[in-house]
């Protein structure tokens, strides 16, 4: 099988890749769009996911089997394996010489782990490491902010919202005709000046970054530092015996040194690993697993999409033979848990289990159900009734292990994107197997409980805008909330208009991050869910197409055009506006919709129109505080309820409108 291909063939072709959001889309509104019935407002949209299920299906079919001789601790290939993407081998030798953390040999043009662009993430391109696989990510570290900091200083704004490459890729590969596959040579400009990440031994950091400020807003200041030392790795790892060793930090004991050559695995049990804030450990990238988890979920959905628009034989049959033999084969499935995501290697026992963040790398869950929904509507023949069977086991017993497994249960306990990527996928998986009641509720007490506190009055998402990419973040986690909503949606439920206890929508928080300048990020993050809340709010002055149409000219031809319509979201404020005219709802939407047309000046705040309420909502602790004095935001990265405090409560200084929350 072509996709059963090599390690070396992953690491060098597909360490970062493109990939459209998570996202889910309703399945009656495809049927409807087959054949001459469809919109021709999407016509071009329909073409490139056409396009697109050809393309990715050439490097199909995948699976977790293609590991080479790495494995994962428990010595079964089907097991799913990833690597914590930020850290780093830390060995402090006992005699001198060349380790892990010092190469002789190694050219000036060594990657030293720097990478701004997605990982995690998504990550959400989406780098298979996305926030902590994470791509939607990895484990992020803190600075001090001086608790007497304030809005005084000089305003800051770029003339231009950086460039968006993932898009230029998508388009370039499309083009060719070739899978989107980037080879992450076009990374994004790296940020001057970030400081130094610092933390405790015991792993509780010592402060937060500023908070990101809106675009028009003056912003706080921080001492320039130096940044963490950049320091290459070795795929090989030498015993010491050429040169000086380094290290990164000053112990009393020390590793034994190793009298010859160790092999990877050795390495990976004998050294420390620590974190190296925003630095890909480019050893990460020799492992398939995640690339194939990502190219393999979007391929499924969008050939699932072409066969109900076009009846392709040729797209049916990719799309059941990917989740074949990625899921339920009995020789290349995956067995169905995620308990060596993102592990962090090391020495010991705990070192031998993933992280709660590795259950993020399968957010793409959502698409694979998605696709085989489509399947089935659409009566293929290739989805038979044994493979449905197989993938109802399969999923009956991956929903145990998100509910049960100590992994699951701590992802569960969680308050930002991670918790809200798994709702994705328990949702999805529950609506999979036929337990429509415990999707819905699954959704359900996440909006009635988890998003309560992820978004501010202001719309900000206090727990994102912590993050050293705090625009990513926001986008990251937004990309998480709609997927809720849709699939909520599906399920003929409206979670549009649930409220945070501030009194803010997921249109809220998406208007705040349409006027923060994304500085160095890549401000195509936001461009789906522009789309998503035009789509499911209503758009009647154009705010949103007007910001689509200025940064990307071509949205109408990109896949999530044709996911997002009025008419794929049957249970939101705008599709039940055009049925209620006069609607209470669509004058909630249209009160947002009066903002400024201009978003590149709209601070955040602008979206405080939407509330017409008596009295402001005092901070109260988000209760992921109320049985611990730290919320985990990472593996080993904390924050407590001071530090967030003033992402809740800190107003743009420009604005003049009265911020009323009831």
């Amino acid at each position: 099988m072509h996709g059963l291909t090599t390690t070396l063939f992953f690491a060098a072709a597909a360490s970062f890749v493109y990939a459209d959001t998570n996202d889910w889309v309703n399945v009656n509104y495809v049927l409807k769009q087959a054949g001459s019935s469809g919109s021709s407002n999407t016509a071009d949209s329909q073409k490139s996911i056409i396009s697109s299920a050809g393309s990715t299906a050439k490097s199909g079919p995948w699976s977790v089997t293609d590991k080479g001789s790495v494995k994962p601790p428990s010595g079964n290939l089907r097991d799913y394996l990833s690597w914590a993407p930020y850290h780093w081998p830390d060995c402090n030798w006992c005699t001198s010489g060349t380790n892990h953390l010092a190469n002789p040999s190694r050219g000036d043009d060594g990657d030293d782990g720097s990478d701004d662009d997605d990982s995690d993430d998504d990550t959400t391109g989406t780098d298979p490491y996305e926030d902590g696989g994470d791509d939607d990510g990895g484990s992020e570290l803190f600075v001090r902010l001086d608790p007497g900091y304030s809005l005084s200083f000089p305003k800051q704004k770029r003339a231009v919202f950086g460039t968006h490459k993932r898009i230029q890729k998508w388009k370039a590969a499309l083009a060719e005709g070739q899978p989107p596959i980037s080879t992450g040579s076009d990374k994004a400009a790296k940020p001057q000046n970030q400081p130094r990440v610092n933390a405790r031994q015991d792993g509780v950091v010592d402060g937060l970054p500023s908070p990101t400020i809106p675009v028009g807003v003056s912003e706080p200041a921080i001492p320039p530092t130096q940044s963490s030392s950049s320091v290459g790795t070795m795929m090989g790892t030498p015993a010491p015996a050429e040169a000086p060793a380094k290290t990164q930090s000053k112990r009393s004991s020390c590793t034994p040194s190793p009298t010859k050559s160790l092999a990877p695995s050795a390495t990976w049990t004998t050294c420390p690993y620590v974190v190296r804030d925003g630095k890909v450990n480019p050893d990460v990238r020799t492992l398939p697993d995640s690339p194939a988890a990502v190219h393999m979920t979007e391929s499924v959905l969008y050939n699932s999409i072409a066969y109900v628009l076009q009846k392709s034989s040729t797209a049916s049959k990719n799309a059941a033979e990917f989740i074949d033999t990625f899921f339920i084969s009995s020789k290349t499935g995956m067995t169905p848990n995620m308990s060596y995501g993102q592990l962090v290697r090391g020495p010991g026992k705990d070192h031998q289990i993933g992280t709660f963040t590795g259950v993020l790398d399968l957010r793409g869950l959502v698409k694979v159900v998605n696709g085989i929904q489509l399947l089935k509507a659409a009566n293929s023949p290739d989805w038979t009734s044994a493979r449905d069977q197989a993938m109802t086991t399969w999923t009956k017993s991956y929903i145990s292990w998100l509910e049960t497994s100590d992994l699951g249960k701590e992802v569960a306990s969680k308050a930002n994107n991670h918790l809200t990527f798994y709702v994705n996928q328990l949702a999805a998986a529950k609506l999979y197997v036929g337990d429509t009641q415990g999707a819905t509720t699954a959704v359900k007490n996440y909006f009635n409980n988890q998003f309560k506190d992820q978004v501010a009055a202001s719309g900000e998402q206090p727990f994102e805008a912590s993050r050293t990419r705090p625009f990513h973040y926001r986008c990251f986690n937004l990309e998480a909330m709609i997927t809720n909503a849709k699939i909520g949606d599906q399920l003929g439920q409206n979670f549009w208009t649930a409220k945070s206890k501030y009194g803010a929508t997921i249109q809220n928080a998406l208007d705040y991050v349409m006027g923060v300048d994304p500085g160095s990020e890549d401000i195509s993050d936001i461009f789906p869910h522009v789309a998503a809340v035009a789509a499911a709010y209503g758009d009647p002055k154009g705010k949103y197409a007007a910001f689509l149409q200025k940064h990307d000219s071509d949205y109408k031809s990109e896949p999530f055009w044709f996911y997002d319509q009025t008419a794929a979201l049957p249970n939101s404020p705008a599709a039940s506006s055009k049925s209620n005219k006069r609607s209470d709802i669509m004058a909630r939407s249209a009160a947002v919709a009066d903002e400024p047309s201009d978003v590149e000046a709209h601070a955040a705040g602008a979206a405080f129109g939407s509330f017409s309420l008596a009295k402001p909502i005092p901070f109260s602790c988000p209760s992921i505080f109320n049985n611990a004095s730290t919320a985990e935001l990472d593996d080993n990265v904390y924050v407590t309820c001071e530090q967030v405090r003033s992402y809740y409560e800190i107003l743009p200084r420009d604005m003049n409108t009265t911020l009323l929350v009831g």
